[in-house]
């Protein structure tokens, strides 16, 4: 039996396409603030969160000496 109750529960290309943009914005965001652009940095975080906040999560675990996934475990 599959592990998903119905088709309604299956991921989907479009899911997955998400899931790739939202980390590309987020790491998109890191840059952004290493070289010092806080405010497109703020943008980008906030279009990758809205998009995928799992792949936001996902890119942070990822670079875990960076300012902001260090803010983000302490929340």
């Amino acid at each position: 039996m599959s592990r998903f109750a119905d088709n309604e529960d299956r991921p989907t290309d479009a899911d997955a396409g998400k899931h790739e943009q939202a980390r590309r914005l987020a790491e998109a965001a890191l840059k952004a603030e290493e070289e010092g652009d806080q405010a497109r940095a703020d943008e980008l975080f906030a279009e990758a969160d809205r998009t995928d906040p799992q792949a936001v999560e996902n890119v942070l675990m990822e670079w875990p000496d960076h300012p902001r996934a260090q803010r983000h475990a302490r929340h």
